[in-house]
């Protein structure tokens, strides 16, 4: 039985970064992906994709069961449009750096989120322990004694939020990918590094695409016959769309605002192909560094965030436990 499922996404990184270094070593796809069976200790995927290769099928179909689909999408465009491996080395450094990027954001948020935990755990021994036996010193009962509909209140309350959150995540997903993105990037602080990403994607692809020489319009088209189901597709079928019913070019960036407007300068221009397709290249190269310079200023930013918070509810801990205290201080003086 042929194994179809998909790979963990790292394990899709670590597949494209090592396919890619040999690549750069001078390896071919074949030779590459052979050399990948031999050193992998789960040979099953790689051994048949290897016998699909054998067979004849070429790259972009043989990888597509264990890849997103997403790079699914580039390869296969790189497959039948531009250069496949120079494509394959820019997915393989691109999704290697992503990796890290994440693992520090994880490597950073690790203790701030133990701390919380911490306190959340602290201030549930408060209200079930500490702030019972205060009740009991005070005589005169200075302080409230503690509600006990209390959990059943906050679980409550949680399960409306829970279920408030859930049914607006349900609304949100029935609208579409362009516009849930143009959503994301209006988020604060996060908003602007999504959008550096998009324009870097958007611009490699279709920097890869004019070196083909086709028309903007008839890959759209073609690409709209896939039904690849990524979000690649979403962006293609949206340019057929408008085209179809008269818009422009200059209209497809207005409708996607997100999108930076310098892309369609380049093709208003009226450049030759050559100088089109450099000028996107160099674009993306721009917009790539963007997005990491972008990524490091938001890994700066959400530890001391972090800990501001985790500081705020120490302190209201804190305030939680001394004023029933001192209440109850005072009442005893009486």
């Amino acid at each position: 039985m042929k194994n179809t499922k998909k790979l963990p996404r790292r394990q899709q990184v670590e597949f494209l970064s090592l396919l890619g270094q040999l690549i750069q070593s001078g390896y071919s796809i074949n030779q590459a992906t052979n050399f990948i069976q031999q050193i992998s200790h789960d040979s099953v995927w790689i051994k048949d994709l290897n016998l699909d290769l054998a067979k004849g099928k070429n790259f972009a179909l043989a990888v597509k069961p264990y890849l997103n689909s997403s790079l699914n999408f580039q390869i296969g465009m790189a497959n039948r449009y531009g250069n496949l491996e120079k494509i394959l080395l820019r997915l393989a450094d691109f999704s290697e750096k992503c990796l890290k990027q994440e693992n520090k954001i994880k490597q950073i948020l690790r203790y701030p989120i133990v701390l919380v935990i911490l306190l959340i755990g602290i201030a549930i021994a408060v209200k079930i322990f500490l702030l019972p036996i205060l009740s009991s010193w005070s005589d005169q009962q200075s302080i409230d004694p503690v509600d006990e509909y209390f959990w059943p209140k906050v679980f409550g309350i949680i399960l409306l939020v829970l279920f408030f959150f859930f049914y607006r995540w349900k609304s949100f997903k029935k609208i579409s990918r362009l516009r849930q993105l143009a959503f994301y990037t209006k988020i604060p602080l996060f908003g602007k590094t999504l959008n550096h990403l998009i324009n870097y994607q958007f611009s490699l692809q279709l920097s890869m695409l004019t070196a083909s020489g086709l028309q903007i319009s008839q890959i759209a088209k073609d690409i709209t016959k896939n039904h690849s189901h990524s979000i690649e597709s979403d962006f293609a079928e949206k340019l057929v769309e408008m085209l179809e019913s008269g818009q422009s070019f200059s209209d497809y960036f207005h409708e996607l605002s997100f999108l930076d407007p310098t892309i369609n300068i380049y093709f208003q221009q009226g450049a030759d192909k050559e100088l089109l397709n450099r000028n996107l290249q160099v674009y993306s190269k721009i917009s790539y560094e963007k997005f990491l310079t972008s990524v490091d200023h938001l890994i700066a930013l959400i530890q001391p965030l972090s800990f501001v918070i985790v500081g705020i509810g120490i302190v209201l801990l804190y305030l939680s436990m001394l004023m029933p205290m001192y209440q109850t201080l005072g009442g005893l003086s009486q």
